[in-house]
């Protein structure tokens, strides 16, 4: 009872509280508006600013105080970054003098940033954040294409960057920093050229920001940060494997698919594992990226330019992974379904493309149906909704294999196996959901 009285009493104080937030809020409205009407001279005393004059306030707000500060030092940054390059191009400055340039382009928004930090943090915020950026780019160029610094220095820079950018992104409290951070650091090498010589110095210095962001995104649940980092990451392992890799560059690749699948695994999985929050939907979303990933960096891998003699057990071993993945997330983290059904359906994917890659013909269309059954029995024994589903949307592919693709190359012998099986298995359903539908409906556990 005391417990009851206590939780109504909280609610009455949450209501309370609400309400007169609301108050403040109108309160305020109005007197914006009043603000705005006393200082524009063109507007009557009989106009009603709430749909013109306040709608303009909110949108030159947004404007002046977000887009104009991104745009402005993306814009700069790239300025410089073109004027260094048209200087080495037209070879108007020595190579020291150019990274001396860099680095007090950088030096320059940083003391900047520092000294308008107490009136104006956010425009310091994006000062910093370019600042940064730049410092990353020069250190990173002094190294790969001047080879001024060795590589423990470059890293030991690149290293104190990095925590000095996240400890900053922390005091500031703003994604902004992380983010502008993380956008020069992954995109300005590119604007001076691509590195396809010392590609395993490219990722090195890849991981390197990624530890960064992770942990920021950890620390202040940003997630949008390690997503945005997942992304790119993989993005320019798979565009280098397409366009730049050779079979001696094999464990290397190998070394980089593993640390760039368990950074953002872990990544995924730390909010869960530290601090006992339920995963997310954007969790399990990075967790299928991640998969999707790997399965295509495996294949440029292991594959060596030639799908297709490796795509069916390239293919196959992922699905043994992930399956394994599936089956130790069901054991450690029972409660977590949505994350057990997704590795599931991802399993049966990679199997049945499997089935697809490694056979042919009539064989093809007799394992998925086998496939289907097998997961439809699971569904109904262990009253899941899932594995049911997936079942009818296999069967549904395989009979549209069988009318567009199957129905010109099968012999007569062929179509009538093919028809008739899944013709009764479908029936068979159909009767298995009439005569089990309240256990079917009503009993499933998802």
């Amino acid at each position: 009872m005391q417990n009851d009285q206590r939780i109504e009493e909280l609610q009455k104080q949450i209501d309370n509280l609400s309400s007169d937030m609301q108050h403040y809020h109108q309160r305020l409205l109005v007197l914006q508006q009043e603000l705005d009407r006393l200082q524009n001279k063109d507007v009557r005393p009989d106009q009603s600013p709430v749909a013109g004059t306040h709608q303009n306030f909110k949108l030159e707000n947004f404007i002046g105080l977000r887009v104009i500060h991104l745009v402005g030092i993306v814009v700069l940054v790239i300025g410089l970054s073109i004027g260094v390059k048209y200087a080495i191009d037209k070879e108007l400055i020595s190579e020291g003098f150019r990274i001396t340039l860099a680095y007090s382009a950088g030096i320059i928004l940083y003391l900047l940033s520092l000294r308008l930090k107490k009136k104006y943090q956010f425009f310091s915020a994006i000062l910093f954040s370019g600042a940064m950026a730049s410092l990353y780019f020069t250190t990173y160029a002094a190294f790969v294409y001047y080879g001024f610094f060795s590589f423990t220095a470059a890293f030991s820079l690149m290293t104190a960057f990095t925590i000095y950018t996240a400890f900053e992104s922390l005091r500031y409290d703003r994604q902004e920093i992380a983010v502008l951070g993380m956008v020069g650091a992954y995109g300005i090498p590119f604007l001076i050229s691509a590195n396809s010589e010392r590609v395993e110095l490219f990722f090195s210095y890849i991981i390197l920001i990624n530890i960064g962001i992770v942990y920021l995104s950890f620390k202040k649940r940003w997630r949008t940060m390690g997503q945005l980092a997942l992304l790119t990451s993989w993005t320019l392992f798979i565009v280098w494997g397409f366009r730049k890799y050779q079979e001696n560059d094999f464990n290397m690749g190998i070394v980089f698919i593993i640390i760039f699948y368990s950074v953002f695994t872990l990544s995924a999985f730390a909010h869960r594992m530290i601090r006992a929050e339920s995963l997310t939907i954007r969790d399990i979303q990075q967790l299928t990226i991640n998969n999707i990933a790997l399965y295509l960096s495996a294949l440029i891998i292991f594959g060596h330019g030639d799908f297709g003699f490796h795509l069916a057990p390239i293919t196959g071993g992922i699905g043994i992974f992930v399956l394994l993945f599936s089956v130790i997330a069901r054991l450690i983290l029972p409660s977590e379904i949505i994350l057990q059904q997704s590795m599931a359906l991802q399993t049966v994917i990679l199997v049945s493309l499997f089935i697809g890659f490694n056979w042919s013909g009539l064989l093809v269309t007799l394992l998925w149906v086998a496939l289907a059954v097998t997961l439809f029995v699971f569904g109904i024994y262990n009253h899941r909704s899932w594995p049911r589903l997936a079942a009818i949307l296999l069967m549904s592919v395989t009979l549209g294999k069988l009318i567009i693709f199957d129905s010109s190359k099968f012999s007569t012998i062929q179509k009538i196996v093919a028809y008739i099986v899944i013709g009764a298995l479908l029936l068979m359903l159909s009767f298995l959901y009439q005569k089990y539908k309240n256990k079917i409906f009503y009993g499933s556990k998802d």
